[in-house]
């Protein structure tokens, strides 16, 4: 982090002196005039990038935040003479409570996610801009003019003026970026693009993290609006609520990279700097055609941007730039110097795409091809826990899905330090009980409690917090982490928050704990189902809960791959946690638990040691059959 945000100061200062020293390096307006537009363009690219890239809420309502932005500029400096300075701030408050009011809705309501949430972005700033048309004191449909403010003369001209201001924006959005990617925040976002609904059972403040990202999301497109007006100086509905803004934000963003805080950087140097070209040779109205093909070329062979493939790459982009640039700027035949690094930057894109294409992805390492290779677990023999208090209290909890009633009246207790069989037919209840504990679903009746808290109507991640995690039927890992990350993000908002740089070296513990250690580093897209089932317990364990769920983690293993789970899940009962497994296979409920409960119907039908259990001959009708071997 330290070097990327030294490279960042870098940059900024050069960029800086550049605008300051401009015309004693001879350099002409027309040039801070066009870096005044990319950085406006960065800083849009970026803030949108904040809340649709980092946690996948794809949106298209960036043109609700410049056009507010703009117009409370040009109509308090236009018509009521207030400082352009003292606009700024106040851009930025009103585009803040704009996205905390999209957020405050859109968040609490969990169904308006994806295509959903897109078009309600996407509805804000049409109706903004129908109100400003409508309202003569704002537009009226005429048009708002801005006054040229009053600056220090140290600052230069005023198109030195202006190219400062857009700077010291895009310096700031993309220094936003860069922290949130480096914290807790990051991860959390990342997170929630992944798989929202894990990230909350494991701990995840979702909706904080989420109304975090639009806000600072709105607030910056806000500010940079405000500049924007001052940048074209008659602001019309038309130029700043349209849909240009939302769609070139959007292929600035996909065209970077949307994972990375400098994909919209990338994005918007090249599109903005194309465009320009193409309007200096009279194609203006070749620039919709040529941001379309550029899209669909990338989304078709690079779908994760160019930052990925450049990163991967940089040497193939950086000869192919130099290359392109050097032959242009030696020969001479054609173009000017703007034109020779468009062309050059066009190459190093093209070059790392092409390249990309060529390389054949690496083989999956063979611990990711055979289950044979997953070390198998040690037994170790340190004794079974001790039973102790009630951990889980389950009083006449109950679930309906309409007329379907998938639990009646059950109660439960668990004590510290037992490890239960959850076994029944198949929708006898089972995972649905699962999912009331883990409160991924709202019981209709009853209460729960779990270590003294009633956790009804808790959240996912408080209960996280009271000392509750759970694995899935199909393993659910974060697809855009490694292997190691996948844990410590769990461990970064477990029991005891802390950052990523102190979680890492844990993880690697509780990696050790199923025996994944050696794949630490590897996507969980390489995996074999017993490895990413493994990875499910592993991160479960790293949230240092004191009841672990396990729905189904045996399901579709082979006998090995069983039988060196078992060892997995009897290492982490010795280590003290209490269990409850859902399980069909009687054989591995024999060897593990304590205790088997048995739902049939929505109801608790048993409840017992093993072998009595097992015996009972109404457990023997509904679940075992006419014989049962076990």
């Amino acid at each position: 982090m330290r070097r990327g945000g030294i490279g960042l100061l870098l940059a900024f200062l050069v960029l800086l002196a550049l605008g300051q020293f401009a015309p004693d390096l001879g350099m002409a307006s027309f040039y801070l005039v066009l870096l005044g537009s990319v950085c406006f363009w960065i800083a849009q690219a970026t803030s949108w990038n904040l809340l649709s890239g980092y946690s996948g809420y794809f949106s298209f309502g960036q043109a609700a935040y410049v056009g507010v932005g703009a117009y409370t500029t040009a109509v308090l400096t236009g018509r009521h003479g207030v400082s352009f300075f003292y606009t700024v701030p106040i851009a930025a408050v009103l585009c803040g409570l704009l996205s905390l009011g999209i957020g405050a809705v859109a968040f609490r309501l969990g169904s308006l996610r994806g295509e959903i949430f897109a078009l309600l972005t996407l509805a804000v700033p049409f109706i903004l801009a129908a109100f400003a048309r409508i309202n003569r004191s704002i537009d009226g449909g005429q048009g708002t003019t801005l006054p040229l403010p009053e600056y220090p003369d140290a600052l230069g001209s005023f198109q030195q003026f202006q190219y400062l201001l857009a700077l010291v924006v895009a310096a700031i959005a993309v220094g936003v970026a860069f922290v949130v990617q480096h914290t807790r925040s990051g991860s959390a976002l990342a997170a929630i693009h992944d798989n929202e609904d894990v990230a909350e059972v494991l701990g995840v403040p979702t909706f904080r993290y989420k109304m975090l990202a639009i806000v600072a999301s709105g607030v910056l497109g806000g500010v940079a609006g405000s500049v924007y007006a001052l940048q074209i100086g008659f602001v019309t509905v038309e130029s700043v609520f349209g849909l240009t803004i939302p769609l070139f934000v959007i292929v600035m963003g996909v065209l970077g990279g949307r994972s990375h805080w400098l994909g919209p950087v990338i994005g918007a140097v090249l599109i903005v700097t194309l465009q320009d070209r193409l309007s200096s040779y009279g194609l203006d109205e070749w620039n919709a055609i040529f941001l379309g093909a550029i899209l669909v070329v990338l989304v078709a062979t690079a779908p994760d941007g160019l930052y990925a493939r450049i990163r991967a790459r940089p040497l193939t982009a950086l000869v192919a730039f130099v290359v392109v640039f050097g032959v242009l700027f030696t020969l001479n035949v054609w173009g000017e110097t703007l034109d020779w690094i468009v062309a050059g930057l066009l190459a190093a894109a093209l070059a790392a795409i092409v390249r990309g294409l060529r390389r054949k992805p690496a083989p999956p390492p063979p611990s990711a091809a055979s289950p044979v290779d997953t070390p198998a677990m040690p037994d170790e023999d340190s004794g079974q826990p001790e039973i102790g208090p009630v951990l889980v209290e389950c009083r006449g909890v109950a679930k309906y899905f309409g007329g379907v009633h998938a639990l009646e009246d059950v109660s439960l207790d668990i004590r510290a330090g037992e490890l239960i069989g959850l076994v029944g037919p198949n929708g006898s209840g089972k995972t649905t009980l699962v999912n009331l504990l883990s409160a991924a679903t709202r019981p209709t009746k009853g209460t729960i409690r779990i270590d003294g808290h009633d956790i009804t109507k808790l959240p996912p991640h408080r209960i996280a917090h009271v000392g509750l995690a759970r694995t899935y039927q199909i393993p659910r890992p974060f697809d855009s982490m490694t292997v190691r990350d996948n844990v410590a993000t769990a461990i970064m908002f477990g029991r005891t928050p802390m950052s990523l740089r102190q979680a890492r070296p844990l993880a690697e513990q509780h990696l050790a704990t199923v025996a994944l250690d050696h794949l630490a580093d590897v996507r969980p897209g390489r995996l074999n189902l017993h490895q990413r089932q493994l990875l499910e317990i592993a991160r479960a364990i790293a949230s240092d809960p004191k009841v672990l769920l396990l729905d189904e983690a045996l399901a579709g293993l082979n006998p090995a791959e069983i039988d060196n789970a078992v060892r997995v899940v009897r290492r982490i009962h010795r280590s003290g946690i209490t269990i409850v497994i859902v399980e069909h296979l009687l054989r591995v409920l024999n060897q593990l638990a304590t205790r088997i409960v048995v739902l049939d119907r929505g109801t608790c039908l048993a409840d017992g040691d093993p072998q009595t259990v097992m015996s009972d001959p109404a457990v023997v009708r509904a679940y075992l059959g006419k014989q049962a071997h076990v």
